[in-house]
Formats: structure tokens, sequence, C-alpha cells
């Protein structure tokens, strides 16, 4: 199979100006141009000619593509691109790229390509989902009546179904839709109009995020993130070819790009991350921020040019069309500079010197108990398998750090069916969450009764926790169906490893009357407060109130008496 790379260049409206016309691909991103970035994750993938397929045509984008990529072959109509593919081989395959969606990590494509590699009589789909505010996206349902029903809480990426757009698709020659003409307009509006013909494919999610290079917020966000990339590790601007001048009263704060011939007048100031295009000159006086500047392009004296592409050498020449999204704050990008970030080194180190602490006294525990208590797991298995009801161990499917879903592992305490059973036995749940639970459940066995009342069910959860997807100290892992209830609850749990024990275990104290707003307000308190003292002493706690049956602890007496008083007000 060969593979042709084929790029849908597009020309937005803010990189349009009155001295420079520019497209996405040649337009400046970080210390080069984006056909550069191509074509570095392109060439080791194959090594045939990319076809660029696009509607400007004129001698400066001609130059601008020979500059970065020699070989590259460019179409104007979409009419000339169907005739090109139509002189391939059946067996060929296009791999088309679309940056006005832009994987922040290129290597995706690669992994697209290989997927394909795999299946190759199935046409993949690079995409990227959307993001919603929080992580979350709420849609109200109503009856007939035209009242309410319910409200689904859609989280990212546990039930999350919102594609954003199309960033690669790799196309068989044989599907023959290309050579019907089908226009290569964009990938979004491709994957419609094959799935509306029946050919078959796959969407392969973006790992991490994706920029929308056709808006200038999409822009400047994958802007940052390329600058960033160029200057990491680095002191000082990052001059991206030769003939730079950088007058010595002017200033340059955080992280810049300059490319070629750049000139930077007495007293301008320019504040990264942000980029200079080549043969670009800052006037005296003139501030820039968080902006790219285009090429050959003049930023005038006294100008504030923020959160934006200057393609102009005037006033006039700012782009005009803004999409939706709001500027970032001056305190946003300000705060990435490198003083933020040697402020707040030693509390980063700090934390991960705690969070390399604990995993390593959670691996040495969890080995020493798996070893010392295997008589005792050994004679609960025989007597769970003399019931000859079931397995001998239930792994009931939880949501972890980062979202990620394992298996947690208990012994089986119930008969078999009793997921199915829980369903008509809702109804006499004693909690006030989403929880389940009852206190003369009909599904509990014998020998279950007996270990949940002694915890001793939990003893296999010292494997979760050697393999590292559970800690000895944490909020309870819950599946996500009763995580959706309250946001900041559930993004809370999920920034730290689940625990065997926590503060909830030990603190709460209105199990009675149903205690779900404890559980939230003791979970928030304990990741606000994550700390080697607040383990240990939770663990200690766990002991001496036998998990929090004969007894509860305050609070207080686990962070402090100052610190529960504030927070519970706040929570």
């Amino acid at each position: 199979m060969r593979l042709w790379p084929v790029v849908l260049d597009d020309q937005p409206q803010f990189l349009r100006g009155r001295t420079c016309e520019r497209s996405l691909v040649t337009a400046p991103l970080g210390a080069a141009p984006l056909i550069a970035h191509l074509r570095a994750v392109l060439q080791p993938i194959t090594p045939l000619t990319v076809t660029i397929v696009s509607a400007l045509d004129d001698e400066m984008y001609r130059e601008q593509l020979k500059s970065a990529w020699p070989q590259a072959r460019r179409v104007c109509r979409p009419e000339a691109f169907a005739d090109l593919v139509a002189e391939l081989d059946m067996s060929d395959a296009l791999l088309m790229i679309d940056p006005r969606c832009l994987p922040a990590s290129l290597k995706e494509i690669a992994r697209l390509v290989n997927r394909h590699v795999e299946e190759p009589r199935v046409l993949h789909h690079l995409v990227a989902y959307d993001s919603g505010i929080g992580g979350t996206r709420e849609r109200v349902s109503f009856d007939s009546g035209g009242r309410i029903r319910g409200i689904q809480r859609h989280y990212e990426p546990a039930t999350w179904p919102f594609i954003a757009d199309v960033a690669a698709t790799v196309l068989p020659v044989a599907s023959t839709v290309v050579g019907e003409r089908l226009a290569p307009l964009g990938l979004s509006t491709l994957r419609l109009e094959l799935a509306r013909r029946g050919v078959p494919a796959r969407d392969i999610a973006a790992e991490g995020a994706a920029f929308r290079l056709g808006q200038l917020s999409g822009w400047l966000a994958a802007m940052e993130h390329f600058v960033l990339e160029a200057a990491d590790g680095l002191d000082g601007p990052v001059r991206a070819g030769d003939g730079h001048a950088i007058h010595p009263a002017a200033r340059i704060v955080g992280p810049v790009v300059l490319h070629a011939g750049a000139r930077v007048d007495a007293n301008a100031t320019i504040f990264g991350p942000a980029v200079v295009g080549a043969g670009a000159h800052v006037r005296s006086r003139a501030i820039v921020a968080h902006a790219s500047i285009g090429a050959g392009c003049e930023v005038p004296a006294d100008a504030v040019v923020q959160d934006t592409v200057w393609c102009g050498d005037s006033g006039e020449g700012v782009a005009a069309a803004r999409d939706a999204a709001a500027p970032v704050p001056f305190s946003d990008w300000l705060s990435r500079l490198a003083v933020g970030k040697h402020r707040d080194r030693d509390e980063r180190q700090a934390s991960a010197g705690y969070l390399r602490v604990k995993r390593a006294v959670d691996v040495i525990a969890a080995a020493v108990g798996l070893a010392v208590l295997a008589p005792v797991m050994g004679l609960i298995a025989l007597l769970i398998w003399l019931q000859r009801d079931g397995d001998l161990f239930y792994g009931d499917e939880r949501e972890g750090f980062g979202g990620r879903v394992f298996k947690c592992w208990k012994f089986r305490t119930m008969s078999n069916g009793a997921d199915a059973a829980q369903v008509q036995l809702r109804a006499a749940a004693q909690v006030d969450g989403p929880h389940f639970k009852m206190t003369r459940d009909p599904r509990v066995t014998r020998i279950g009764r007996f270990l949940r009342a002694s915890n001793l069910d939990e003893l296999p959860q010292l494997f979760n926790v050697l393999v590292g997807e559970m800690s000895l100290v944490g909020p309870r892992p819950s599946p996500f169906r009763e995580n959706q209830i309250c946001v900041p609850w559930r993004n809370a749990r999920i920034s730290v490893r689940p625990g065997i024990t926590g503060m909830w275990q030990v603190c709460r104290h209105d199990r009675a009357a149903g205690d779900f707003h404890q559980w939230i307000e003791y979970d928030l308190l304990y990741v606000q407060h994550l700390s080697a003292l607040v383990d240990f002493k939770i663990l200690a706690a766990t002991f001496l109130t036998l998990g929090g049956k004969a007894t509860h602890v305050r609070p207080s007496t686990l962070i402090g008496e100052m610190q529960a008083a504030g927070e519970s007000e706040a929570v």
C-alpha cells in the first residue's frame, strides 16, 4: 500500500492583512511555519510527495511552500485533485490532514496510520472531541406533558459523545468516493458524506488537546503551545534564522520566537508567548503581548498589540474578525512567564515528593499485607467456595485517578444476580445519595454478612494498591453512575488515587439519616489537605475506630481546627 499525504490548506480572515496574505500552513507557528511541523511528522511515515489543496495562487505563496517543503505539490482546484486521485492505484490510500483541527501532539497522525495498517479495508478518522465547561455538559429531558423528567449529565471522557472536528483521515482509494469528484472541502463534511454512502469507518480519538486553527483563539492557543515547546529549557528569546536586530533598551519578557530579520527597537516591549515573523519590525515604545506578528509586518511606535494576529503595517492591519471566545486576560498569560514558574517550583517539588513517598509506602504495605494475610484470605476463599454460590471474587468497575476505569476487587459477599436485583430494591435504599445500601439486604450471603461487618471483604483491594490503581488512603472508589451527582466532588475524587480507607469512613456520623452530604464534604477536605501526616492520622483512626464503625473522629483531629471550620463553611 502506498500512502499519499494530502494537506487541505485554508486562509482564515484573521491571517489576511494589507501587506501580507498567508494561509494556515505557511504562517509561522512557533519556530517554524505549520507546513514545516507537518513535514517533520509526515516524512517518517511516507516518502511520497505531499499534495497541498489550496485556493491561493500567487508568487509569495509558492515561494513560501517551496522554502518549507521543496517537494510539495500544490493543487488549487478540487477538480484537479479528483483527477490526481483517479490516477492512483486501487491499493493506495490518502492520508488527508485538515490543519483547521490540529492535534497538540502531531504524533497522533502516526498513530492513526498505524491503526489503518492494522485494518486497511476500513477508513479511519482522527477526531478531536469537543470540550465542556468544567469537563461536563448537561441536557434536560422532558416528558410528553412538558414536565422535567430528568437531567442528563455528560462527563469527559466517560460519557462524552460530542466530536468537535476531524483532524486527519486515512482514505483507501478503493472506496471510489473521491473518484466521484467528492470535493475535499473539509474532513468533517467528508466524514458525514462517507457515512451517508455506507463506507465503513473507525473514529480514533486524539489523545490530549486539539487546536481549532480556523479561529483566532485556537490559533493563539496553538502559537502559545509551539512557542513554549521551542523555548523549553532556554533563557532569552528563541532566534529562528539570522539577521535579528534587538536594541539593548528593548524588553523581551517570557518565551518569544524571533524569525529571520526581525527587528525590535528601543523601549519596545514584547510579552511572551509571542511570535515575531521574518522581517517584521516592532517600533519604539510599542507593546506586543501574547500575539503573532506576520512576516514583513510593522508594529507602529506606541501601538499596543495584544491577543491577536498582526498582519499589517498600521492599525488597520489588525484582523477585524475575532471569534466569540473572550480575549486571554492579562493575568493568565503573565502567570505563565518564567517569573511565575520559578515562584511555585518549591511547592510542585514538595507535592511530587509526597506522592513518591506515598506510592512507595503503598507498594511496601500492600506487598507485606498480601504475604502476611495470605492464610486468612485463603480461609475466606474456602468458606465462600463451600457456599457454591458464585465466584470467589467480585470485581466492580470503578473510576480511579484521572477518571480511568479499573476493577475494584472484593471477596464475593452477595449471591449471583445481585446487580440485576438492585433495580427492584432501589426504592428500599436507606441512603440519601446515588449509592445503594440496606440494613437487611436480601442479596447478602451468610458468610458475606460477617465479611462486611468485619471489613474483611476488602482485603483483595491490597492487590489494587500494589498495581497502582488504588492507595491505602484516599476517597472511596465509586462507579461512574455514583460520581455524576456533584461535578466538583467528582473532579476532586479523580484528582487522586482512590483509597481503601479515607476521611469519610472515619469521620462520618450520620449513617442512619443518610450522609451523602458528609461524603462530599470529607472527600473535598481530604483532597484540599493532602499530606503524609493526614494520611498517617487516617490510617491510625481506621484501626482505632474499626473503620469508623465503633466510633468516629472529628475532622479537626485530622487536618486542624481552623482548616476544618473554614473549609466546612466553604463546602
